[in-house]
């Protein structure tokens, strides 16, 4: 089959491409803002890009037009958290999903928690495989 993006609503392109390529990792990144309230946000949309030197891509998307908290948490810090995502706490992740006010901790509504970071402000959630 052929596709033409162009002419695709956003809604449909997403549908598309995350019905074409997967499995796909999921991560749950955590942020502060810069008045230190945590937020954490499931990403489908990324990768491991290299390993020298090692990067990570996210591929962080607005909400109809308005940054979420997660890039405007990002671009004020320039820290993160990249928690990969298993089926154990995959029903928190999805509380993780919801549209909270940016004064509102997912993490904290989520049932998830928190273990400091060694070199960045940002917390990693202990319940995670990883966290990088």
């Amino acid at each position: 089959m052929e596709y033409d993006f162009d002419a695709l609503a956003p809604a449909e392109r997403y549908k598309l491409l995350v019905s074409f390529v997967g499995p796909r990792p999921i991560a749950l990144v955590t942020t502060l803002s810069p008045e230190g309230v945590g937020n954490a946000a499931p990403m489908s949309f990324f990768n491991v890009f290299a390993q020298s030197p090692p990067l990570l891509i996210l591929g962080i998307q607005d909400r109809e037009g308005a940054r979420k908290d997660t890039t405007r948490n990002i671009l004020a810090t320039r820290e993160f958290v990249v928690n990969l995502v298993d089926e154990a706490i995959a029903r928190q992740m999805v509380v993780c999903a919801v549209e909270f006010p940016p004064d509102v901790d997912e993490v904290h509504m989520s049932g998830l928690s928190l273990r400091s970071s060694v070199t960045v402000r940002p917390g990693w959630i202990a319940e995670a495989p990883v966290g990088l």
